[in-house]
């Protein structure tokens, strides 16, 4: 295959790894396995522009993205993955798109795998008509990304902003209101985290990965918790892998979910990057949108 490889210089494993000899060697991997490699090298700036103009390339079997899944979702964005399949390298920070693909944590280790790994339809989800791959959140996530965000342009380093964004977070304790208009009915929930993730998550210690990738469905979480102590709770169940059954979620799925708040606009997370979206957010599967490479069936993923 003609493949593009795209590396994002400001991914988080940067800060661990040598960038120029990485990138150097996941060429060369992919070069050993047959397939003629074109790389970019490119910072956070330069990123949407440079997957855009890959997206309309037709000289191209595939693209290589090299990041987080922020970067995985530019390059979907974009329009990546709709025609020709994208593969993606671990280098962002809990990279949980790579995990759900069942590639291995390194980087390099991961370019070996996807050097014979085949091409492989996949679910997508969108709300409001922007895609996303993995999971959408409303309520206190968002609101500690944003803040974390802003942290990290004052000059603090990520996980010591995102602890600080927590903290304040928790303290603040932000609250959403909303409307869930499902198949069966509406459902009007007060609560401090919304996640809709692209099928369903296993029940397993954090971070979590999904069941499946085609499914085709959505699964709605609604944390039940009404004040800092039962959150915490949840938080713990969550970490131990046990919050599946717990009393202090709710769980729905569906094809399409339409949520409605009384406020015109609302911050979402999505693959966690934050926007501002108008009211009403109307969440959809994307059954088998989304081109990608999947590591072959049997193939060494450890």
């Amino acid at each position: 295959m003609r493949l593009a490889l795209v590396i994002n210089r400001s991914a988080g494993s940067f800060r661990r790894l040598p960038l120029d000899t990485t990138v150097a060697t996941i060429a060369q991997v992919l070069a050993e396995a047959g397939h003629a490699v074109e790389p970019h090298l490119v910072g956070r700036r330069d990123l949407a522009r440079t997957v855009s103009t890959l997206a309309g390339r037709q000289d191209l079997d595939g693209t290589v993205i090299g990041g987080g899944d922020g970067t995985l979702l530019t390059a979907i964005l974009a329009g990546l993955g709709r025609e020709k399949p994208l593969g993606i390298l671990p280098l962002g920070t809990l990279n949980l798109f790579a995990r759900d693909l069942g590639l291995p944590p390194d980087p390099i280790e991961a370019a070996r795998t996807l050097a014979q790994a085949q091409p492989a339809l996949i679910d997508l989800a969108e709300v409001n008509g922007l895609p996303f791959a993995i999971w959408a959140s409303l309520g206190m996530h968002p609101w500690t990304v944003r803040r974390r965000d802003h942290l990290q342009r004052d000059g603090m380093k990520k996980w010591p902003a995102m602890a600080l964004a927590a903290l304040r977070a928790f303290r603040r304790y932000p609250m959403i209101d909303v409307t869930l208009e499902l198949k069966d009915g509406p459902r009007a929930v007060t609560t401090p985290m919304l996640f809709i993730t692209n099928n369903s998550w296993k029940e397993e210690p954090l971070p979590l990965s999904r069941e499946t990738l085609d499914a085709g469905h959505l699964a709605i979480h609604v944390a039940a918790c009404s004040g800092r102590l039962s959150l915490l709770l949840l938080m713990l169940e969550a970490m131990i892998g046990r919050w599946r059954h717990s009393g202090l979620i709710q769980t729905f799925t569906a094809k399409e979910v339409r949520v409605t708040s009384r406020k015109h606009r609302m911050m979402v997370s999505l693959d966690g990057e934050v926007t501002v979206m108008n009211s009403p957010l109307v969440f959809k599967a994307r059954p088998k949108a989304l081109s990608v490479l999947m590591p072959r069936r049997g193939q060494d993923r450890s």
